[in-house]
This record gives C-alpha cells, structure tokens and sequence, in this order.
C-alpha cells in the first residue's frame, strides 16, 4: 500500500476487489477451502519450508477454518462439528503419530462443542432474566431436538468413524471418553425429541395464551385446557415428568399472565384514569387482574391434587414472579381505592359550632392529599413493573403521607362527633366520611367513641320505651293529648305512631351494626340489642293488638248495618 492518491495507473494495483455472497462466511470458508487449502498442502509450495514451520502453518490454518466452520453452524443455531482436511483422513504418507495428534485435537473440540450443547438447561432462559414465555420451551425442545439430531447424524458419518477406528487402533487415551459421550448424546437426543414431540401439543393454547387478540377478562378459559395437557404429559411422557421441568413451565405460564396484564393495564393508564377520575374503573380492573391470576393459582392446585401427589414443588419455586406482581397490584389497588375514599373529601361540610373550623381542616387535608397522589403520579416508571424495585420506596413514602392525613382526619371526625349531642347527629356526621370510616388508624380513634355512641342511643331507647308506654296509655283511654294524628282515624293513627317509633329505633341499629365488628362485639352492645328487641316486640304486639282490634269491630259493625 501507498500513500499516493488513487489513479487510473494505480487503481489496480491499490486496490484489491472481488464479488461476495450474502452469505459471507460460507463464502469465506469456500475460498479457503477451495483455493488456499490446496495450496498450503502442495508439496512444491513448501519446498522452502522447514517441517517445524510447515506443520505450524498447516495447524493453524485447520484451527482458523475449523474456527469459521463453528461459527458457520453458530449463525445458523447448529453445532457443526468440524473435520480435519478429508485428504489428511485418506493419505498414506502422513506419518500415524501427526494423523492421530489432529484427530485428538477434533476430538477435543467435538467434545467441548457437544458438552455445552447437553448442558443447555431452559431454566437459563429464566435465570437471564427475560422472563420468556411458554412458547420459549417449546421452541427450546425443538432447537434442541434439532440440534442433537443433527450432532448424531455427523458422529454416524464415514468420516468421524474412520477417525474414532484410526484413534482406536491407536490406542487413544480420548476413545473411551468420546464413546460415552457419544452414548449420552444418543440418550439427550432421545429425551429432547420425546420433550418436543409431547411440547408440540400445547402449542395452541399456549398461542391463545399469548395472543394479542384475546381479551384479558377471558384468559382464564384457556386455564383449565392447559393444565389438563400438562396433566397428561406428565403422566404419558418418559422425561417431562419431574419437579425441575414442570417449574419451568409454569413459571413461564405466569410470565405470559404477567405480560398480558400489564398489556390490560399499565402505569401509564391507571396515571391517565386518575386523572380523569375514573379511579373506580381503575379499581375494578386492578381486581380483575388479581382474580385471573387467583383463578390460574386455584386452578394449578386443582391439578395438583389430581397429580395424586406427583407434583411435589414448593409454592414459592412456582409462583415467586407472579406472587411479586400480586403483591405490586394490591399495593396499586390500596392507591386507587384510597383515591376514592378521599376524594369524598370535597363534598364535606361538617355542621355545628365548630363546622367552619373543622371543615377547612378537612379542605386542607384534601389539598395536601391532591399533592401527594400527583407527587406519585409523577414517578420516572411504570408502576406496574416489578423490577422497578425504586417503587417500593415511592409507595411507602406515599402511604406514610396518607397515614398523617388519617391521623388529622380522625382528629376532625372526633372533634365533629364530640361537638355534635344528638345520635342523629352524630351518625349523620359519620355518614359524610362513610367511605373513609375503615380506614385503620380512624377506625382505632373511633373504637373510642363507640362506648359514647352506644350509650346515646341506649338512652334514646329509653326515651322511646316510655313515650311508648305513655301514648299507649293514653291511646287505649282515648284522651285527647294521645300522640296521634288528627287527620287519621284512631286505629289508623295508632299503627302510623307505632310505625314512626320503630323508624326511630331501626335506623341507628342498622348503623351501628355495620359500623364496626368491633362495636358487636361489646357487652354494652350486647344490652342494648337485647332492649332494642324488646321495644320492637313490644312495637309489634301492640300492633297486632290494634289490627285485631279493628277486624273485630268491622265485623261487628257489619254484622249490626246487614
């Protein structure tokens, strides 16, 4: 090479062009082959060539092409064992001891190249972290089968049986391990054939599983069909019948669910429905995600029993992504319902005379809530990511916040509910935070209250067992200052009165008893349930008595105008 520029005189000589195929490698390994290769082995071109140098250049270029023969099959997802020169397999005059150092030396690069082949293990597509999905088995077993296969037919060629007789008759220390290996090659390819022959049956619906056209709300149909096949590979299949296969499986299987619910909903959409305020549909789909991936669980187990304990895997080996991903939607299902609850906020307006204070108060914890879900909404992720392990930190960060606000907010509801003296009134004040009352930490401020609110409407009870007892006494005496109504007749009026009593009690009762467990469970509550079925028994007789009352007079009536 020159550094003067290019001419017509000297483009010739400078530069140096041939036409290539496509196919550059093979294209390469021909022209070695072909041209330099008989070459190199002419006698008359070695004339000047010292045997030491002769056989130093002969065996590198054999390591180079064999080298680009590798790689050749590499490119094309086969292993291509590479033979010594075909006229060094058949030639007399090279000497036994060179024959049978480079057949040792194919030896030992056959024996590397199909040992890495029988090491591969499906488990190193989930240990790489791409979280393949069950096509990715199937399509294991087949690149397998067809790559052992292809290995068994080059070990049954002429050519490596004339190597492996010549090392033989040699007495070659590398006969006897590359015979074994050659017998555990015959047993692979067995196992990987068989693998794919029983793999190919669930092919479509592992197709249906993954396809982009079927809905999400639907996936849990093709739950039972596949379970059922595996079922039945493991039971007829003379390999894919152990723990270490069948956990590969369906953890694939749960990446697939995994990848079709984030395609359901993602970060990026559940940010988009906040904003809209479409939290409750948000919610809804989270737990439509929660219960597929239950029913895919439910529906294992099922198997598992049917398996009549052959499928002796631990849950976590199994379940450990999916597990990971129902963890990240309940905690994302916790955001949007909190949403929810809170933004119920904005349409509060406590009464009485601290009403005003308390609702700013309750304006202000809303504002700073705002705050903290678009603080949230703001994360660099998708928060439906399980790797996205900063996530963690975001969440409990946010639900720190939301703890404080509760907090304050329970401070507000008790200050309401102390400021307000009528049961009425208090059970309308908890009726505004209706939505919010389960929350844990108001919940504990309110257990404080309960003996507060039974109390109330135990004294309420009491208040209405005597205007009963009084107004029964003055209704049967028929006195004028009988609580009754004046546009009504007297039995009519009497059935209204009792009627608007038992209203009185029933609704508070209704509250309290789905207030709180908590509430139930007291002896307090207890008392006051036992007096409050009292008065509506009391309520009920008298009624009943007043109808009897009316039916025997209208016959008599009757019976006298006939």
């Amino acid at each position: 090479m020159t550094q003067e520029p290019l001419s017509p005189q000297n483009i010739s000589r400078e530069i140096v062009f041939f036409e290539v195929t496509r196919k550059v490698l093979e294209h390469l390994y021909n022209h070695f082959q072909e041209i330099y290769m008989p070459i190199l082995h002419n006698p008359n071109n070695q004339k000047e060539w010292s045997d030491l140098v002769s056989k130093d250049l002969m065996e590198k270029f054999n390591n180079y092409l064999a080298q680009v023969y590798v790689t050749i099959g590499l490119i094309s997802g086969k292993t291509l064992l590479p033979l010594p020169p075909h006229k060094l397999t058949i030639s007399e005059s090279t000497p036994d001891k060179d024959k049978a150092h480079i057949f040792e030396g194919s030896i030992i690069t056959w024996t590397k190249q199909i040992k890495n082949v029988l090491k591969l293990e499906p488990e190193q597509a989930l240990k790489a972290g791409n979280d393949p999905n069950p096509l990715t088995e199937i399509e294991f077993w087949r690149k397998k089968s067809e790559n052992l296969n292809s290995i068994y037919q080059q070990l049954q060629s002429d050519r490596v049986k004339k190597i492996l007789k010549f090392l033989e008759q040699n007495k070659s220390t590398y006969t006897i391990p590359f015979n074994k290996l050659n017998k555990e090659v015959q047993g692979y390819r067995m196992e990987a054939n068989d693998n794919y022959k029983f793999l190919q049956t669930l092919k479509d619906p592992f197709e249906d599983l993954v396809s982009e056209g079927r809905d999400f709300t639907t996936l849990y149909e093709v739950f039972l069909p596949i379970m059922h096949i595996i079922l039945l590979i493991w039971k007829h299949s003379k390999y894919y019948n152990t723990p270490p296969r069948l956990v590969v499986l369906i953890r694939e299987i749960c990446n697939a669910i995994i990848a079709k619910a984030v395609g359901f909903i993602n970060g990026r959409v559940i940010s988009q429905m906040i904003s809209d305020h479409e939290e409750k549909d948000a919610c809804n789909k989270l737990q439509t995600v929660i219960d597929i991936c239950h029913k895919f669980k439910d529906i294992y187990f099922e198997y598992k029993a049917k398996a009549n304990g052959g499928w002796k895997l631990t849950t976590n080996a199994l379940f450990v992504r999916l597990d990971s991903f129902l963890e990240r939607c309940h905690d994302i299902l916790h955001l949007t319902s909190t949403i929810v609850q809170f933004n119920t906020l904005d349409r509060i307006d406590i009464g009485g005379t601290k009403g005003k204070s308390l609702s700013e108060s309750v304006k202000q914890i809303s504002e700073e809530f705002k705050e903290a879900v678009e603080e949230f909404q703001n994360v660099p992720y998708d928060i439906m990511d399980i790797s996205k392990k900063e996530f963690d930190h975001d969440f409990n960060k946010f639900r720190s916040k939301i703890k404080e606000l509760e907090r304050r907010l329970a401070t507000v509801i008790t200050q309401g509910f102390d400021d307000s003296d009528t049961i009425h009134g208090r059970f309308k004040l908890l009726d505004s935070f209706e939505g919010l009352l389960s929350r844990p930490i108001i919940q504990d401020e309110l257990e404080k209250k309960h003996i507060v609110l039974i109390e109330s409407y135990k004294q309420d009870l009491k208040s209405v067992q005597t205007i009963f007892l009084e107004g029964k006494a003055l209704v049967d005496k028929k006195d004028e200052r009988a609580p009754l109504y004046l546009n009504l007749p007297p039995i009519a009026g009497s059935l209204t009165w009792c009627r608007s009593l038992f209203d009185r009690i029933r609704e508070p009762m209704d509250k309290l008893q789905h207030l709180s467990q908590a509430i139930i469970d007291r002896e307090e509550f207890k008392d006051v349930q036992k007096l409050y079925q009292s008065i509506v028994k009391s309520l009920k007789e008298y009624e009943d008595q007043r109808i009897l009352q009316w039916e025997k007079e209208s016959d008599e009536s009757s019976k006298e105008k006939l």
